[in-house]
């Protein structure tokens, strides 16, 4: 495939999945439990007290923009799906929210050298064909001194365990929900061509940080973001939500 093939291709898949993208678990904030713990986590690792140029890149429909939003920073989020891009302005408009929605590829964000203070996303490495290259362009586009922020985590280990823990998953799904959880998904070929497809170990997104010259990299354990979702779950979905989870950081 070419690199367009698999924009391509990424894109479809996400703008057919933006109409109930915020009914999945993991991805809308439910709660205000929830809400609190990822604030309380952006507190730990952002030492700055005034407002911040804020990237989030591959923003889906835009949750954690907002809830930065809410901490004082200036958001800007940037995702290859339109869909996914009307979503996010829909709710911006719902909350009253200034932040600025633009059609941008995550892996070289269409903006000037030394423009953001912080760019940061959640869930994006995995989908991400050249993650080194996404590293390097989010340190061009970063000022002096800025910051990065992967949110990710393990999603298929390929263990016996985490096989059978999603196939009993997903054939609950299909029951209760009387729906194919197993439709709508990458081709094969595409995900062939994702070096992180079952998730992103902290290990290796470490490794993308130190090649790309980040410093001071560091991380924040997210299992007790995981357990607070958990805790609003039906039992089938919590049979998947049982992997590491984490805040990987480092400085420019």
């Amino acid at each position: 495939m070419t690199s367009n093939d698999l924009k391509t291709e990424i894109t479809s898949k996400w703008d057919v999945s933006a109409s109930t993208y915020d009914n999945q678990h993991g991805h809308f904030i439910k709660t205000e439990e929830e809400r609190e713990a990822w604030k309380q986590a952006f507190i730990k690792v952002l030492s700055e007290k005034e407002p911040l140029e804020v990237l989030d890149v591959g923003c889906g429909t835009g949750d954690l923009c907002f809830l930065l939003a809410e901490m004082g920073h200036n958001v800007t989020g940037i995702d290859l799906s339109q869909k996914m891009l009307e979503r996010a302005r829909s709710k911006a408009k719902e909350k009253d929210f200034e932040i600025s929605f633009e059609i941008g590829d995550a892996e070289n964000p269409p903006f000037n050298d030394d423009t953001f203070d912080l760019v940061f996303n959640r869930h994006l490495l995995w989908t991400l064909p050249n993650p080194d290259t996404a590293l390097s362009n989010w340190k061009r586009v970063l000022g002096k001194e800025g910051k990065v922020f992967v949110i990710d985590g393990i999603w298929n280990d390929g263990s016996f365990n985490t096989k059978m823990r999603n196939f009993t998953s997903d054939i609950l799904t299909l029951l209760v929900e009387k729906r194919n959880p197993w439709a709508g998904f990458y081709s094969g070929r595409l995900q062939s061509q994702l070096p992180n497809m079952g998730g992103t170990p902290l290990k290796r997104a470490h490794g993308y940080m130190e090649k790309t010259g980040f410093k001071d990299i560091d991380h924040l354990d997210l299992g007790y973001i995981r357990q607070i979702q958990k805790k609003y779950m039906p039992f089938r979905k919590r049979l998947r939500y049982n992997y590491a989870y984490y805040l990987l950081y480092g400085k420019k």
